[in-house]
């Protein structure tokens, strides 16, 4: 044990005298002046402002369709001649119809896009969403189900719309 605590007296004895007497007090750090950063935040909002609203008028202005124009007439050029009035002709024959019963639409028929069930159902056909009892395209929703609406159409027949269809 004594041979040890010789060691430490040895150590203590070797090491230099404590130079932080004739030294001078650490000084406090100060604050860094300022730098142009201060100006570059509201620039770069600016500029991400900017950029969008660019985008935004790009988006918008390629989906701008051009108006359909009309013939221009010149001075020089005679207006069309107007289509000539029927004329009736009274004969004794039998008037010939050539109508026939009204021919179905050629419209597609209503797509169903979509159904919300429950207290208050409610379903999506072409982009719209409807009720019960409100109107798509010349039909009337009758009824709503989880899977399926069912449509009336002026004549009193019904047309189901089922989901995935």
């Amino acid at each position: 044990m004594s041979l040890i605590n010789d060691a430490l007296k040895q150590a203590r004895q070797s090491q230099q005298p404590n130079q932080a007497d004739g030294q001078l007090p650490l000084r406090p750090v100060a604050a860094a002046p300022p730098r142009a950063a201060h100006w570059m935040l509201p620039l770069a909002v600016i500029a991400l402002v900017g950029a969008s609203v660019f985008f935004i008028w790009l988006a918008l202005a390629g989906r701008k369709t051009p108006a359909a124009k009309a013939p221009e007439l010149s001075a020089s050029q005679p207006a069309p001649p107007a289509p000539a009035p029927p004329v009736a002709i009274a004969t004794n024959t039998p008037v010939v119809s050539n109508n026939v019963a009204a021919a179905p639409s050629l419209l597609p028929p209503p797509k169903l896009q979509g159904i919300i069930y429950g207290r208050k159902s409610w379903a999506i056909v072409d982009g719209n969403t409807v009720y019960v009892g409100d109107s798509v395209d010349n039909f009337r929703v009758k009824e709503i189900t989880p899977n399926s609406i069912t449509l009336v159409s002026p004549d009193g027949s019904e047309k189901k719309l089922v989901m995935g269809e």
